[in-house]
């Protein structure tokens, strides 16, 4: 039987240069959940913005870990 040479694309990571919208709706997508059903957070808990990189959104979240 032959195995699979990499990842399935629901569970590669993000790039950094993605925005956060982009990465919703691949999420709702590769899911099958209805549009506007998932929701990424900022560090301090509150809804990140669309047009947010996720390259920040992990700079932030390393800056409260610290």
């Amino acid at each position: 039987m032959a195995t699979r040479k990499e990842d399935p694309r629901r569970v590669r990571s993000a790039r950094k240069d993605a925005s956060v919208s982009s990465i919703e709706r691949h999420v709702e997508k590769a899911y099958g959940l209805p549009s506007g059903s998932v929701q990424i957070n900022r560090a301090n808990g509150k809804n990140a913005y669309g047009n947010k990189r996720v390259g920040n959104l992990m700079k932030e979240y390393k800056q409260k870990g610290e």
